[in-house]
């Protein structure tokens, strides 16, 4: 007579359990515990000397401008009186910072200032 053994059902055990538990709880918590990516900052534009930008008046001409601020990023075609210094800095996490410059000329000359938050300022 051969006794075969049987086999009863096991309870899982609460050690059993932790793996599965603790890759619930962390999965449930989000992504913060991940490495991010690195994201570079992007420059874009004439990058204004705000000391440069304050010594531009009315009546100077293209040259002068162009002697103390370097060339225009726009030159518009169809209208080469109005030049445009446009900057953009976008670091990763933060809010774009932009900065505008636009000189209006006649005859050559500088006749209109339109300026916005260059160094901070407004």
């Amino acid at each position: 007579m051969t006794v075969e053994p049987t086999l009863t059902p096991r309870k899982p055990s609460l050690l059993a359990l932790l793996p599965l538990l603790l890759a619930t709880t962390i999965a449930g918590c989000g992504s913060w515990w991940l490495p991010r990516p690195h994201k570079i900052d992007i420059q874009q534009g004439n990058l204004l000397d705000v000391s440069a930008v304050e010594q531009i008046e009315e009546g100077m001409s293209k040259a002068q401008v162009q002697d103390k601020l370097g060339n225009p990023l726009l030159q518009q075609t169809f209208r080469p009186d109005r030049w445009d210094y446009v900057y953009s800095l976008n670091r990763s996490g933060e809010k774009p910072v932009g900065e505008r410059l636009t000189l209006y000329f006649d005859e050559g000359r500088v006749t209109k200032i339109e300026r916005n938050d260059i160094g901070g300022k407004r």
